[in-house]
């Protein structure tokens, strides 16, 4: 494992435990608009990156479903978004197979 997915790891985990407990409390004006600029900024990513904070968003949507908040489908729907543009990225990323070929 390498050093930078190792960091990259040890990131998420501290954003989602942080999400986590800020969405138990209640979600802030602060932390919302930290969450709108890391999605609005979700191109610049990585694969692991856009993984992470797609994990961390939907553990705070969770949190916030479970207390009846209503931040929780927000978060939910940008924890999509964020997931889904890693699948974007890994599609794009494969190299097509010719018709009747196969992989190896």
């Amino acid at each position: 494992m390498s050093a930078t997915i190792h960091d990259e790891g040890v990131i998420a985990l501290m954003l989602e435990r942080r999400l986590v407990e800020v969405a138990s409390a209640g979600m802030d004006s602060e932390t919302s608009a930290e969450v709108a600029q890391l999605v609005a900024d979700a191109s610049k990513l990585t694969l692991a990156g856009l993984i992470a904070c797609g994990r961390a968003l939907h553990a705070a949507a969770a949190v916030c479903f479970a207390r009846g908040d209503d931040d929780a489908e927000i978060l939910h729907d940008m924890a999509q978004r964020l997931i889904g543009m890693a699948f974007d990225q890994v599609t794009l990323a494969a190299e097509p197979v010719p018709a009747g070929a196969s992989r190896h």
